[in-house]
C-alpha cells in the first residue's frame, strides 16, 4: 500500500558532524542512535559534503523541529513537490543522476516521498537507488512500523513510513441530523450510495464524497479488495476489472454521482465555491482530520466544516477492509556517502515523540506504533467526539487491505491521467475503470511484469 507523501535529502560534512546528526535528542525515539565511530570500510564511504535533504511543504514543520534539536547538524533542506500524485519529480531526477553522476552536496542523501509506490520504483530495476535500511536502523524499530509492506522490497528495507493513512469516513454530524434525522451514518456501501440518492432528491448541492481526484483509486477500490493492482512473486500482476469486488463498487458510485463533486481538497473551488461546506461526508485518510476537517486547525481554517471519524463502509464483497491515501516514505539513496547518518537522520523523522506525537506537526496517525496512543489522545477536544474518532481510526487503522500493492508504476498518477477527465466530464466510474485497467496492464508489460486477467 503506498500513497502520496515527498522526500527529503541529507549531508554530513566531517566525522564529529555526522556523529552530531547521529545523537537524537530525547531518549524514548525508540533506540539509541548514538553510532560508534565507523570501521574502516564505512569510512571510505564518507563525505566532507552536507547531508542533502529533498522534503515536501507538509515537511517543513518536521524540518523545523529538527533544526532545533540538533543546532550543530551539517544539512542542506531542499524544499520540492514531493511528487505528489506520482508527478515523475524523482524517476526523472533520480534518472539525471544515474547518467550524470551521485555529486556529494548536490544529488540527494534522504527524500521524504508523498507517493507510496516509490519503494518498489526507486528500490527495484533499473534504477535500484535506495539504501537497504537494515543493516543501519535496528529491527526492534522499523518493526514497529506500520505499512511495511510498502517498504519491504525482496527483503529489503528501502523506506520507514511516516504515518498510517488509512481511510476512514468523515462525517459533518451537524448536516448529517440536519438531512439524516435519527438515521445512523451508513455502515456499507450499499448504504452510501443510498444516502447519496437520496440526497441529490431532498438537498441537491450537497455532496457525500469528491470523485475525480488521482487518489481515488485508492479510495474506492483499494478499499473493496478490487484485484486490478495486486502483485504476486515473479513480477506478476492480476488487473481483473472485471471482477465483482471491481464492478459492484463503479455500479454503486455511478448510481449516486450527482452527490459527489469534483472539487477536491486541494483545489481552488475546495474553498471559493463552498464545497467545504457543503461535505455532508466523505471518505478520506486519517490525516485529512487534522489537515483538513479540525475546527480551526486545518488547512483551510474555520470555514471548513468540522468532521467526525467513523469506520470506514464494509466492502462489496462483506469484508473489513479499508484503503489507504498517503502518508509517505522516508528513503535514503542507495549512493549516499554517509548512510549510517542518513539513516539516522531517518530514524529520527520517523519516530521522534516530538515530531510524530504532535499533530500539529504530525497531522495522520504515525506509522511508529509507540508513538500512536499519544497522538491519538491529543484529539481530544479537537473534534466535538473525539472518543469515537479515535476509536474509529484505530479500527481503519488495522484493516489496510494488502492486496493492493507496491508497484513500480503510480495508479495515482494513471488514475489522473486517464480516469480523471471523463470522471470530471460526467463520465461513469464504470467506463473509467476500463481505461484504467488497460493502461495499469500497459505500464505493468513496459516494465517487464507478466499480467494475469
Amino acid at each position: 500500500m503506498r500513497s502520496l507523501i515527498h522526500r527529503k535529502l541529507w549531508r554530513g560534512h566531517s566525522l564529529w558532524a555526522m556523529l552530531t546528526v547521529l545523537v537524537v535528542a530525547g531518549a524514548s525515539v525508540g533506540s539509541a542512535l548514538a553510532v560508534a565511530v565507523p570501521s574502516a570500510s564505512a569510512k571510505a564511504k564518507t563525505s566532507s559534503a552536507p547531508l542533502v535533504v529533498w522534503y515536501d511543504a507538509a515537511r517543513a514543520a518536521f524540518v523545523k523541529e529538527y533544526k532545533k534539536t540538533h543546532p550543530g547538524a551539517n544539512v542542506k533542506w531542499v524544499l520540492y513537490s514531493g511528487d505528489a500524485n506520482g508527478d515523475g519529480t524523482l524517476q526523472s531526477k533520480f534518472a539525471l543522476y544515474n547518467r550524470v553522476g551521485w555529486k556529494p552536496g548536490v544529488a540527494p542523501d534522504v527524500v521524504f516521498d508523498e507517493e507510496n509506490y516509490e519503494g518498489g520504483w526507486l528500490g527495484e530495476p533499473p534504477y535500484n537507488d535506495l539504501l537497504n535500511l537494515k543493516p543501519y536502523i535496528s529491527q526492534s524499530v522499523w518493526s514497529k512500523d506500520d505499512g511495511l509492506g510498502d517498504c519491504l522490497i525482496d527483503g529489503k528495507l528501502v523506506c520507514l513510513r511516516n504515518d498510517d493513512a488509512a481511510n476512514v469516513l468523515w462525517v459533518n454530524t451537524k448536516l448529517w441530523s440536519q438531512f439524516f434525522p435519527g438515521q445512523a451514518p451508513p455502515t456499507t456501501w450499499a448504504q452510501y450510495a443510498a444516502d447519496g440518492q437520496a440526497l441529490i432528491k431532498s438537498h441537491p448541492g450537497y455532496y457525500i464524497g469528491e470523485f475525480g481526484q488521482p487518489w481515488d483509486a485508492e479510495t474506492y477500490l483499494w478499499g473493496n479488495e478490487c484485484p486490478i493492482n495486486e502483485a504476486s512473486g515473479n513480477q506478476v500482476l492480476t488487473d481483473n476489472p472485471s471482477s465483482p469486488n471491481c464492478t459492484k463498487i463503479a455500479g454503486l458510485i455511478d448510481s449516486a454521482l450527482g452527490a459527489f463533486t469534483p472539487n477536491g481538497p486541494f483545489t481552488t473551488a475546495w474553498v471559493t465555491d463552498g464545497t467545504a461546506q457543503k461535505m455532508v461526508m466523505d471518505i478520506g485518510a486519517i490525516w485529512q482530520g487534522s489537515a483538513i476537517y479540525a475546527s480551526g486547525t486545518g488547512s483551510n481554517g474555520p470555514g471548513t466544516n468540522v468532521m467526525e471519524a467513523y469506520p470506514p463502509p464494509v466492502a462489496t464483497n462483506g469484508a473489513h477492509v479499508t484503503g489507504s491515501i498517503g502518508g509517505g516514505l522516508w528513503m535514503v539513496t542507495s549512493h549516499t556517502q554517509q548512510p549510517k547518518a542518513a539513516a539516522a537522520l531517518v530514524e529520527y523523522m520517523d519516530t521522534s515523540p516530538q515530531i510524530q506525537e504532535n499533530p500539529t506537526i504530525t497531522q495522520g496517525l504515525p506509522a511508529y506504533a509507540p508513538d500512536q496512543d499519544k497522538w491519538l489522545k491529543s484529539l481530544n477536544g479537537v473534534f466535538a467526539n473525539s472518543g469515537a474518532t479515535e476509536a474509529a481510526i484505530k479500527k481503519a487503522a488495522g484493516e489496510i487491505w494488502t492486496g493492493w500493492s507496491p508497484v513500480p508504476w503510480s495508479v495515482e498518477s494513471i488514475f489522473g491521467d486517464v480516469a480523471t477527465p471523463g470522471l470530471i466530464a460526467g463520465g461513469s466510474f464504470s467506463s473509467a475503470l476500463t481505461a484504467l485497467s488497460t493502461n495499469i496492464s500497459s505500464a505493468a508489460q513496459s516494465a517487464g511484469w507478466q499480467v494475469k486477467k
